[in-house]
C-alpha cells in the first residue's frame, strides 16, 4: 500500500517557519567527463536546487514532538515530501487568470485589462443576476496559517468578496468600493487539510478588475511574487544534513535547525 503523504510539522500558531528563513538558489548544469580530463556541459538538462535553512528556538513540547514524529517519518531524511516555500506564492500562473489551473463559473468572463497603474490586470465580467466566482485549489497540507491575497479595482456598488476554504471551514471577507488596491483574507486550519480552494467573488451584473493574486504561509499579505506554471509549492523536497542537533534551554523550550532542499529543471 502507499504510504501517506508526509505533512511538514506547523507550530502551534498556525506558522510553519519563524523568522528568518534563509533560501538559497543554485543553478545545477550537469557535467560529462572524459577519460583525458576534459568535461562537457550539458546545458540543456540545468536545475536550479532550492535550498531552505530554517532554525526553530524555544519550540513547546506538543511543537517538538512535531518536528521529532516529522523527521522520524522522513526516514531522516531518505523519503520525500510536499513542502510549501514559506516565503513563496503557492498559486499557479498568478499572471495569468485565464490558465487551467483558474476554474470560472459559467457566466463569468475573465479577459486582460490594459491598466497603466498595474501590470498583468485582468476584468472579470458578470453579467448574470447571482454571484459568480473565479477559484483555484492547492494541493496544501497542514495546519497553517494562509493567506489569500490580490490587488483590486472595481466601481460597482455591490461589494467584492474574497474566500479561503481549507476542508469543510471556510473564511470570507466582503470588500466595499474603492480603487486599486490590496484586499486579503486569512485563515487557521484546525485540522492538517489537504487542500486549500481560493475564490473571487464577483456580484450580480458588475465588473472587477484584479491583478496579483497569491496564496502564502503568513498572516498578513507580503511581497508579491509572480508565478507561472510553476508555484512555490514544491511536490519533491527533502531534509539534507548528516544529523540533526537539538537543544532544550529549558523545559519546554526546544531548539532545531532543519535544512530542506529540492530542486526543479530550469
Amino acid at each position: 500500500m502507499p504510504l501517506d503523504p508526509l505533512v511538514f510539522p506547523h507550530l502551534d500558531g498556525g506558522a510553519l517557519a519563524q523568522l528568518p528563513v534563509r533560501l538559497t538558489i543554485e543553478r545545477q548544469i550537469p557535467r560529462l567527463r572524459f577519460p583525458d580530463g576534459s568535461e562537457v556541459r550539458d546545458s540543456q538538462n540545468c536545475a536550479l536546487r532550492y535550498s531552505w535553512l530554517l532554525a526553530y528556538e524555544n519550540l513547546n513540547a506538543t511543537e517538538w514532538q512535531r518536528f521529532r514524529t516529522f523527521i522520524n517519518e522522513a526516514s531522516m531524511g531518505a523519503r520525500t515530501f510536499s513542502f510549501p516555500d514559506p516565503l513563496g506564492n503557492l498559486l499557479l500562473q498568478s499572471r495569468d487568470l485565464t490558465a487551467s489551473p483558474w476554474q470560472t463559473s459559467a457566466g463569468l468572463t475573465v479577459a486582460p485589462f490594459a491598466d497603466p497603474l498595474q501590470p498583468e490586470a485582468f476584468i472579470l465580467t458578470n453579467s448574470s443576476p447571482a454571484p459568480l466566482t473565479l477559484t483555484q485549489a492547492v494541493p496544501l497540507g497542514g495546519a497553517f496559517t494562509s493567506c489569500f491575497s490580490l490587488r483590486a479595482m472595481w466601481t460597482s456598488a455591490a461589494g467584492l468578496s474574497l474566500s479561503l476554504d481549507t476542508a469543510a471551514v471556510t473564511t470570507t471577507r466582503s470588500f466595499t468600493v474603492g480603487d486599486w488596491r490590496t484586499l486579503h483574507v486569512t485563515h487557521t486550519s484546525s485540522t492538517p487539510a489537504a487542500s486549500r480552494l481560493v475564490s473571487i467573488t464577483v456580484p450580480p451584473t458588475s465588473q472587477v478588475i484584479v491583478a496579483a493574486p497569491q496564496l502564502e504561509l503568513a498572516a498578513q499579505p507580503g511581497a508579491y511574487h509572480a508565478t507561472g506554471s510553476a508555484s512555490a509549492l514544491f511536490s519533491q523536497a527533502w531534509l539534507d544534513q548528516p544529523e540533526f542537533i537539538s537543544q532544550s534551554l529549558a523545559p519546554g523550550a526546544h531548539s532545531i535547525s532543519l535544512r530542506i532542499v529540492s530542486q526543479r529543471p530550469l
